[in-house]
């Protein structure tokens, strides 16, 4: 009888990640193929995402200010591929969406803190203080996922 092993979660997300970059390269070749070059900057933009939150390091903190920037960089690569390629409405749409992400990153790094928002009593944005944060990273150290070189960098990010 064969004995299956599974792989442990390290394993698993690597898979996954590794997956997920080829993936978006097969489609970004199709893409290019058929002449979708919005779908090609949108696919290279979301697996450059990828690369640099999950790739780059194996744990990360993405905080709402890195989320808002690379948003905001990925809709204007698609507000121009628009613009160039004669879809002006799409690209003033993406533009917008831009500046309005763009907006939301000057915001916070003013230090504005967004607003609580529930759906039917689940936090989709939920404010959290500076406490809940260093807990957090507290309890990654104490699992052995950060080192304490890495714990202290991000607590220093945290300006605690």
């Amino acid at each position: 009888m064969m004995q299956v092993t599974m792989p442990n979660t390290a394993e698993t997300l690597s898979y996954t990640v590794l997956g997920s970059l080829a993936l978006n390269i097969v489609l970004a070749l199709l893409l290019m193929g058929r002449g979708n070059w919005l779908g090609v900057v949108l696919v290279l933009a979301i697996a450059a995402g990828i690369y640099w939150f999950l790739c780059r390091h194996r744990f990360v903190v993405v905080s709402a200010v890195a989320a808002a920037a690379a948003g905001a960089v990925i809709l204007l690569g698609a507000a121009v591929t628009d613009i160039a390629s004669d879809h002006p409405y799409f690209g003033i749409l993406f533009l917008i969406a831009a500046v309005a992400l763009g907006f939301v990153f000057i915001l916070l790094r003013q230090g504005a803190v967004p607003a609580e928002l529930r759906y039917g009593g689940i936090a989709a944005i939920d404010v959290t203080g500076p406490a809940a944060h260093l807990a957090m990273l507290a309890a990654l150290r104490d699992a052995g996922i950060l080192t304490a070189e890495e714990y202290a960098v991000k607590v220093a990010t945290l300006g605690l």
